[in-house]
């Protein structure tokens, strides 16, 4: 029986090479990683297949582009997120070892992957898109400033790596300790739903990023523990209950919906934790 390395040879690499994508031996590593490369100017794209022995034989395939920093993506991520194919049942699909499977997913390399990897503006699935940080700033300008400076709060705004917004609102406290409300955004690969948590904090220095030993609570947390009440077991099932109390949304309309809710928590829980916090 061939290898897998063989048949990536015979099967893959025709198929890539006219794209310019080469096989490169010196890629493969114990770990069961085996590359096809292509010189982007000063950058390099690679095709990386990398295989799996739990059970049975499988394998995915990994987009790269390295040069100073490195961006890279599964490839049935980006055919999910990216071009919206939904072919397979998860973003993050392994192969079963076999030639018709390796045929089907050169085939997607060559239609989808080597497009999405050399172009150096594709959508990356896992930012935010720019036009949708700048709505999520609109929206809280709108929804939460107007009651927040009431209560002496002031909007401030970072910027965090990739250009992404970090918003948060401040107050001085008469004993020269700042109280924060920090908006988060939340990880998530589906460009159809984003999520946010609000963090909340009272601490001596008044950039809520520098790291200290008391950095607040999420308002997820104390929403939880107050459904919860008394009971503290830290099962799966609690941890997907937590989750579902962070805010979604999808358009500006459930945008500007959440942002009231998470005021009126803001109100209700926030408020009164950051007054009564000790620094």
């Amino acid at each position: 029986m061939a290898s897998f390395e063989d048949c990536l040879v015979d099967i893959v690499a025709p198929r890539l090479r006219p794209l310019g994508y080469e096989y490169e031996a010196h890629l493969y590593t114990a770990n069961d990683l085996f590359g096809f490369c292509k010189p982007l100017g000063e950058a390099q794209a690679i095709v990386q297949f990398q295989m799996r022995h739990h059970l049975s034989e499988s394998f995915t395939v990994n987009l790269l582009r390295v040069k100073a920093d490195m961006c890279g993506a599964r490839l049935s991520t980006v055919l999910w997120y990216v071009y919206g194919l939904r072919v397979y049942p998860v973003s993050d699909y392994w192969w079963s070892a076999n030639e018709a499977a390796l045929q089907d997913a050169v085939e997607k390399i060559a239609q989808y992957g080597v497009q999405w990897i050399e172009d150096f503006h594709a959508p990356r699935p896992w930012e935010m898109p720019a036009h949708n940080g700048q709505e999520f700033v609109a929206a809280v300008e709108v929804n939460l400033v107007p009651e927040l400076q009431r209560r002496g709060y002031r909007l401030e705004r970072q910027q965090l790596m990739g250009e992404v917004p970090y918003l948060y609102f401040v107050r001085e406290f008469p004993d020269g300790t700042h109280g924060f409300i920090e908006l988060q955004s939340v990880y998530s690969l589906d460009p159809r739903e984003f999520q946010f948590d609000v963090r909340v904090q009272r601490r001596a220095g008044a950039n809520p990023l520098v790291w200290a030993a008391q950095c607040g609570v999420s308002l997820v947390q104390l929403r939880w523990q107050a459904r919860r009440q008394l009971k503290t077991a830290a099962d799966a099932a609690a941890v997907a209950e937590a989750k579902t109390l962070l805010w979604r949304y999808a358009d500006r309309a459930e945008l500007d919906a959440q942002l009231r809710d998470a005021l009126t928590q803001i109100e209700r829980i926030g408020l009164p934790w950051i007054d009564q916090a000790i620094v």
